[in-house]
């Protein structure tokens, strides 16, 4: 089945490849290409020819023609943070807790163990989407957006923040978040979010997200 194409607003490009580099030996692949270039001239000797050949002939041994060089580079491939991410996921979900739901969250995290969490919930936020200007003005402030949830039915509290810096790769505080802050007027905003999930208290998750996208 096709992954759907997600609309990322934050990305943590560095966790992902620190996350990588501990699962695999290499972040970029390389390749090895040899490319044969021809040309005429003559060479005494070695060109072709056994130290077989050359014992038997006890002689030097002059080769007119085309001689063969070889030349060697290495080209580097970098792998697709889309790629990155879902070898992650599949690592995780292989030898760590992966959590796919809050309900998960409060019934399967595992103390002392690693935690993440992968999925699309609705989160809220006390920004002033009535005036953008001012959330702006707030959030270079601080230097993140702030998103929490809060579960009615046992007050367990998720809370996750957005560093403004990790969202300049994917257009930063655009008006498109305006859009969405304005639709949703600040609750229950749906995004899709991968991320490390810590305990912080008995009540309260903090997620330390590597990516997020709307839903």
């Amino acid at each position: 089945m096709m992954e759907q194409l997600r609309n990322y607003m934050y990305m943590d490009r560095a966790g992902l490849d620190s996350l990588l580099s501990q699962i695999t030996s290499e972040i970029v692949e390389e390749n090895h290409i040899q490319t044969t270039k021809r040309k005429s001239g003559t060479a005494k000797g070695e060109i072709g020819f056994s130290n077989l050949v050359k014992k038997l002939f006890k002689a030097d041994i002059n080769i007119s023609g085309e001689l063969e060089t070889v030349d060697r580079f290495n080209k580097k491939i970098t792998q697709p943070y889309e790629s990155k991410i879902q070898q992650i996921v599949k690592y995780i979900e292989k030898y760590e807790i992966m959590l796919r739901d809050s309900e998960q969250v409060v019934k399967d995290y595992r103390d002392g163990k690693q935690n993440f969490i992968f999925t699309g919930m609705p989160f809220d936020t006390d920004f002033d989407y009535r005036n953008w200007y001012k959330a702006i003005a707030l959030a270079e402030q601080i230097g993140y957006i702030p998103f929490y949830k809060e579960m009615a039915y046992n007050k367990t509290k998720i809370v996750m923040n957005m560093s403004l810096k990790k969202m300049e790769h994917c257009g930063g505080m655009t008006s498109h978040l305006s859009i969405l802050f304005h639709e949703t007027k600040g609750i229950n905003i749906s995004l899709g979010v991968f991320g490390h999930i810590y305990k912080l208290t008995p009540d309260i998750y903090q997620i330390k997200p590597y990516a997020v996208w709307r839903v």
